[in-house]
């Protein structure tokens, strides 16, 4: 379902905020912008791998620092590069890394700096600005040498031509370069040992609903607030997602039904999708996978857009059939509902986010049965984010990271039933790394649902927009 290039693209995500919006759109708030005067350094750094490539005469790669010159796979790296400003340079500009690692493996890292936060259009003339990013090296990585490859691209050049988008390196002969306007940054060797120990899967708690579930897109029934949230997501490689791009997940159930609820902040909420079973995937969407055998088998994948576009399919084996034959059965009895804070697919607007309901029966689950689970069941399960801007994928985030591959379900998390009623939630002084992520869904109202050409669904397909309203201060979590 995911090309390849797609999959490794989403290795770059380290800093979750999306680079392909064009800069004059991003309007920051206080703290990000203190952030960024807090990358603006009033010195000159003295790094670790001095470089000074001169790249056309407008920007100067000084040098970079790597937190370590030796890993395994699945470590995670932080390479701070330093930048300077030789004069403001307007357009598309970005920030190419490419991670070479052993056996012909790349990651591609390309961002904008200080966290998406300050695109090089932004830069003023004389700025050294210092952008650190955070990767987790591939799990699957053979040992050997590694190398960090840094450049500029033009993001408008390389859609229009597909090629020749790289700013000019005018000190070839001086700085270590691949003759194509890269430059070697730093190196570094990936040891033997394979993948360091995994982190206990998340678990989330479903608590059985004390009252009646309603699917309309707000979350302000009794369950949701009887409901734990999850601790937010992180990026598919496993590192951490920027709180503006927060999102988590609630559970709930009944005799018949699961529920679900994600909580999803953008601040540019939008989806090109009017069809089921359109590749929703494309663009923003929140997915959900279910492995009632815990085998890899007969597992359920679902997505839902923020235009509450639904895409479903029951898949044999890993990726078997293809999405194409997968997706042919739909769920007779699914239900979902969206509520868009802010608007949908307008440009240049700041929106909140998109909260989405979901009731999956039980019976629909392949494998699982009519019979309401108890207190002892389990029920492995995976949910990501995907994240767009104009019209691109900018990264996405996952409960359980899968890193590139999102149906690797050995790597996913599961879902405990709890038999009593979710009448109380976790205490507040709980920390969250004590206690496993409790979901609890429940569904919400919709004020007038605005379909604007969307396809009916038998009235389980909702979508509301509302007016903007500031973003909530994430809850702060374990990391």
């Amino acid at each position: 379902m995911r090309r390849e290039l797609f999959l490794v693209a989403l290795l770059s995500f380290a800093t979750a905020a999306g680079g392909c919006r064009k800069p004059a759109k991003l309007v920051l708030t206080k703290d990000q912008r203190a952030r960024i005067q807090e990358n603006i350094l009033s010195e000159a750094p003295a790094p670790k791998v001095p470089l000074n490539a001169n790249f056309g005469d407008n920007i100067r790669l000084l040098g970079v620092d790597l937190s370590a010159d030796r890993v395994r796979p699945g470590e995670t790296l932080t390479a701070t590069y330093y930048w300077e400003c030789l004069r403001e340079t307007p357009g598309e500009w970005k920030v190419f890394v490419h991670l070479e690692l052993p056996a012909g493996k790349r990651m591609i890292l390309d961002h904008h700096p200080v966290g998406e936060l300050y695109p090089v259009a932004n830069w003023k003339k004389g700025e050294i600005i210092r952008d650190v990013q955070r990767f987790t090296v591939a799990a699957d990585t053979r040992p050997g040498p590694a190398t960090l490859w840094v450049g500029l691209f033009n993001e408008a050049i390389y859609r229009e031509q597909g090629g020749g988008d790289r700013m000019e390196l005018q000190n070839k002969d001086q700085v270590p370069n691949d003759g194509d306007h890269r430059v070697r940054a730093a190196r570094f060797t990936v040891a033997a040992g394979g993948e360091p120990a995994r982190a206990e899967a998340p678990t989330l708690v479903a608590r059985r609903a004390g009252a009646a579930v309603r699917v309309d897109g707000t979350l302000d029934d009794a369950a949701w607030a009887a409901a734990g949230r999850s601790a937010p997501f992180r990026n598919a490689d496993g590192s951490d997602a920027t709180p503006d791009l927060a999102t988590t997940v609630m559970a709930a159930y009944d005799d018949t039904t699961l529920y679900l609820a994600f909580s999803v902040r953008d601040p540019a909420v939008e989806t090109p999708y009017k069809n089921r079973d359109e590749e929703l995937w494309n663009s923003d969407a929140v997915e959900v996978f279910l492995d009632p055998g815990a085998d890899g088998k007969d597992y359920l994948e679902l997505q839902v857009s923020p235009a509450n576009v639904v895409f479903d399919a029951v898949f044999a084996t890993h990726r078997t059939p293809a999405w194409r034959e997968a997706r042919a059965s739909n769920l007779g009895g699914l239900q979902t509902a969206v509520q868009v804070t802010g608007s949908l697919n307008r440009a240049g607007d700041q929106d909140t986010g998109w909260d989405v309901e979901v009731a999956i029966p039980f019976a629909d689950l392949p494998g699982f049965g009519k019979t309401p689970p108890d207190g002892s069941s389990t029920l492995r399960a995976n949910f990501f984010r995907i994240e767009a801007r104009d019209g691109k994928v900018a990264g996405a985030q996952a409960f359980s990271p899968a890193a590139g591959d999102f149906h690797d379900l050995s790597k996913a998390g599961a879902i405990r039933f709890e038999a009593g009623a979710g009448a109380a939630a976790i205490p507040a002084a709980v920390s969250p790394a004590a206690v496993a992520p409790v979901l609890k869904v429940q569904p919400s109202r919709i004020p007038a649902a605005v379909k604007a050409g969307l396809p009916a669904r038998a009235g389980a397909l909702r979508t509301t927009q509302v007016p903007a309203r500031p973003a909530p201060v994430p809850e702060k979590h374990a990391p």
